[in-house]
């Protein structure tokens, strides 16, 4: 055997969406039922997600930084939606029939431009993009990294949502 460490056999594609949806069904179930507990449950689920992506991207700045391009390209999205909709109903009346096609485009096309962060920090000023690069590595390293992982990893043993709510 090699000194490698096994890795963990990774879930078919259907058992893995059937897992989340009925993650999102226990979601709604507690904003319907118990509207104070959404919060946090809401939080277990990002951090399990996060953490899917962390350990899919090694578990560093690049994974980190993934995931908050990712995050702050698809609430600007969002929230250019909302606000060039003539009212809440038309959004949601709009949104039900354009998102299997245009809104899940847009997702994919922002999870690209997520995977070349670097490059957008290099943009930004570009003698100064890459001294700007380096020390985001040093300082994640040396102050963010440990903190971020213990703030992810505290509750990685908790069963799965929809077990917490019966």
């Amino acid at each position: 055997m090699s000194d490698k460490k096994k890795k963990r056999k990774r879930d078919s594609f259907g058992v893995r969406m059937r897992r989340r949806g009925r993650e999102f069904k226990s979601l709604g179930q507690i904003l319907a039922t118990e509207p104070r507990r959404f919060p946090h449950a809401l939080l277990i689920v990002f951090r399990r997600s996060f953490r899917t992506v962390w350990d899919a991207r090694g578990g560093g700045l690049y994974a980190c930084g993934y995931v908050l391009t990712f995050i702050w390209l698809e609430v600007t999205m969002i929230v250019g939606e909302i606000l060039s909709a003539e009212s809440i109903s038309g959004f949601f009346g709009e949104q039900i029939f354009e998102m299997l096609f245009r809104f899940l485009g847009e997702s994919f096309r922002n999870m690209i431009s997520a995977f070349l962060w670097p490059l957008h920090i290099i943009e930004i000023a570009p003698p100064w993009g890459v001294g700007i690069l380096v020390c985001m590595f040093v300082a994640f390293k040396q102050w963010i990294k440990q903190p971020l992982e213990n703030w992810l990893f505290q509750d990685a043993e908790l069963p799965p949502l929809q077990d917490s709510i019966k």
